[in-house]
């Protein structure tokens, strides 16, 4: 699937793509806990999409310009954009790099 194809509100199964940002962990008080996210902003040949992850070091082990692989995700729309996250069954994986996958935003 290319990020272009998903569906807000909807599981998908695989997307490949490239980071080109990372922030985070910010912290966020959610119904009286502490919670840490961090935002990975991920292109691939159609499009950009926003990859939260959930923990303190959760994004840690991941960097600008790495090719990954999410699988069994979930999209969600937030301000009219839509996101993705890996869900309760969610992975994440590190891939070879990949020459097709631009290193920016595609333009429209």
């Amino acid at each position: 699937m290319k990020i272009n194809e998903l569906k807000a509100n909807s599981n998908f199964d695989e997307i490949k793509a490239r980071i080109i940002s990372k922030q985070g962990p910010r912290k966020i008080n959610s119904r009286g806990r502490w919670l840490y996210a961090w935002d990975l902003l991920l292109v691939d040949q159609t499009g950009s999409t926003v990859l939260t992850l959930w923990g303190p070091k959760a994004g840690e082990d991941y960097k600008v310009g790495q090719v990954v692989s999410i699988v069994n995700g979930w999209c969600k729309e937030y301000l009219g954009k839509k996101q993705i996250s890996l869900g309760r069954e969610g992975k994440i994986y590190h891939e070879a790099d990949d020459p097709s996958i631009p290193r920016s935003i595609p333009e429209s």
